[in-house]
């Protein structure tokens, strides 16, 4: 734990809700840097200016609640990416199903699959480290949790713009759910129905 969330848990039992001034800062906390050291608590959430000189600690709820809003809130950073992309897997499913079939989550892991290119990983890397973004490679050994992208490294993309979303095509998809049939057989009975595919007949024929 470093050293300003350990004073974060001194400013809420010294002010609580309470509004204090910078003074009332310095009679606690004996600092000469108190300018710097308000204004870095303030860059980490850990507290607010609610006027010119007055200041608020971040209630615990408050805090965990905006570290929660401020991961969900990544999901737009892929506008900003420079390198092609794709989405992929689980997330494309939900794309081309018009958001009907949604799954591979958890109440505290929501993950958005991408396709990239092999030769962007530095690319990549970079760019979820600067938007502090959580993300994994396909593969990797970490624990995950809240909004995470998962980026699968292909050699090349192919993808079609859905409602706005490049994702890849539509044949990969029905490729992807009937090899996780038991998983996404709502899925493909769904693309079935809404793209005219005759698919599911097709399937359980050859399933037989």
């Amino acid at each position: 734990m470093n050293r300003y969330t350990k004073m974060y848990g001194w400013l809420y039992t010294s002010f609580g809700n309470k509004t204090f001034t910078i003074d009332d800062f310095r009679m606690i906390f004996p600092s000469s840097q108190a300018t710097k050291i308000i204004h870095d608590l303030i860059k980490l959430d850990f507290m607010k200016r609610v006027k010119r000189g007055r200041y608020k600690v971040f209630q615990p709820s408050d805090f965990v609640k905006k570290i929660v809003k401020d991961n969900l809130e990544k999901e737009d950073i892929l506008k900003k990416s420079t390198k092609k992309y794709a989405f992929t897997d689980s997330t494309a499913v939900s794309i081309w199903t018009n958001g009907y079939y949604w799954t591979d989550f958890t109440r505290g892991f929501k993950p958005i699959h991408i396709a990239v290119l092999k030769k962007d990983i530095k690319y990549w890397n970079n760019f979820f480290k600067e938007n502090d973004a959580e993300y994994v490679f396909e593969g990797e050994n970490k624990t995950l949790f809240g909004l995470t992208f998962i980026l699968h490294p292909k050699t090349k993309i192919t993808f079609e713009n859905k409602n706005g979303n490049l994702v890849i095509p539509l044949k990969n998809i029905i490729e992807f759910c009937q090899k996780n049939v038991y998983l996404y057989r709502p899925a493909l009975e769904y693309l079935d129905s809404e793209y005219n595919l005759n698919i599911i007949d097709e399937y359980e024929q050859v399933a037989s």
